[in-house]
């Protein structure tokens, strides 16, 4: 007989990171506790197991453990959007088994509306998958097979909703902003209409990151500023904390310094939790307020920051680009050696990387007016602006 574990059985270790899996999205915990009490316990077994960092051979192993039903599938699902950031290549390898799973799900024993929807569901959570992974041609397929299955299924709201979320995010990557922006306005209105403000202010968040990339600044700062009447901090504090970051760097665009200013001071207790790579922009983004409002000396501290940071995180185009907005502060205080120092630099490092065709030219252009010494403020300001313009239009990192 297959052995059944309860929650209390799960060693301690296991169980915590159990809670930690499904702390990361509600959407999972919802359907987890969809779950009859016996495939909530194989699910439960499962995903622990799964935290061993074996992966699907760490059920394969386990002698009780079948790899089937509507438990496992989820358990599997659920795992692979936890480790979304830290490892592409393992999110795919268990979406990819969630999928297997869930196409041998018997219709007779489940419902075929039942399979149906959680095959739409896998193949979703493969495409999406296949994205993070940056293997776009395998993703788009992907969703087709998603809302192939999806029409045949139970027509869940909250499964159209996902899958209209995760589309809009491959769309977003393949820079085709006029098919992703549509979605995430229907997607928050489907939340509002099911009573869900909060989760129609994240899909609004998404959707004014995608407006600013497409180079629309005011437009971005509007809807981002709906958002937040949206969200629910308690709810959902990192969120509320990456909506604010992006209001503050939205603010900069728009050249509202100030305003940009007394955003990163309220939200000083939101952005101390967040992440190191996130803190590097945030000193990036104080940098350039202190720029604009021509404090150098401190914007100057600001960008040496930054620079250290995205050096130590390996992250050369980032580093690159700050290290002209420090040459910048330079030229702003006279230090002009300095300054030509640093935009050579910064333009041997562009080169080194391989940039886009569309950007080399500007970078050629500025290293040899400035070993010339004929390189000026404006045109470094001229040039930084249209770096940061093309390297938002064509995703560049």
């Amino acid at each position: 007989m297959e052995e059944e574990l309860s929650v209390e059985e799960l060693p301690r270790e296991l169980s915590a990171a159990y809670d930690a899996a499904l702390d990361r999205s509600e959407e999972f915990a919802r359907r987890a506790a969809s779950l009859t009490k016996r495939e909530l316990k194989r699910f439960r077994r499962a995903l622990s197991l799964l935290q061993s960092g074996e992966g699907v051979m760490a059920l394969a192993k386990d002698g009780n453990m079948l790899i089937e039903g509507l438990g496992i599938c989820e358990a599997l699902l659920a795992r692979s959007w936890a480790v979304r950031y830290d490892d592409p290549r393992e999110m795919c390898h268990l979406a990819r088994a969630a999928v297997e799973v869930a196409e041998h799900l018997v219709p007779k024993v489940h419902g075929e509306p039942v399979v149906k929807d959680l095959q739409a569901r896998a193949w979703g959570e493969l495409a999406n998958a296949y994205r993070v992974a940056d293997r776009l041609h395998e993703a788009e397929p992907a969703f087709g097979t998603a809302f192939g299955l999806a029409r045949e299924g139970s027509g869940d709201a909250r499964l159209r909703m996902r899958l209209l979320d995760l589309e809009a995010s491959l769309l977003g990557t393949q820079r085709e902003f006029g098919l992703a922006l549509p979605r995430l306005s229907t997607l928050s209105e489907l939340h509002r209409e099911a009573g869900d403000p909060h989760q129609a202010g994240r899909a609004l968040v998404k959707k004014a990151l995608y407006t600013f990339y497409d180079c629309k600044p005011l437009e971005a700062l509007r809807i981002n500023s709906e958002a937040l009447d949206l969200i629910d901090e308690e709810r959902e504090p990192l969120l509320a904390a990456v909506a604010a970051k992006n209001q503050a760097l939205f603010l900069v665009e728009c050249g509202r310094y100030r305003d940009a200013r007394k955003i990163l001071f309220q939200n000083r207790a939101r952005f101390a939790a967040m992440g190191r790579i996130v803190r590097i922009r945030l000193r990036e983004i104080e940098g350039r307020i202190d720029y604009g409002v021509r404090k150098y000396e401190s914007a100057e501290t600001a960008f040496r920051d930054a620079k250290r940071g995205w050096g130590e995180s390996d992250m050369g185009f980032a580093c690159a680009l700050v290290g002209l907005h420090l040459a910048m502060t330079l030229m702003g205080q006279d230090r002009v050696e300095e300054a030509i120092e640093e935009t050579l630099q910064s333009a041997a490092m562009f080169q080194a990387l391989s940039i886009h065709r569309e950007l080399l030219g500007a970078v050629i252009f500025l290293e040899q007016e400035f070993q010339a010494r004929r390189g000026s403020l404006l045109l470094l300001e001229c040039t930084v602006s249209y770096l940061r313009r093309k390297t938002i239009e064509l995703g560049v990192e």
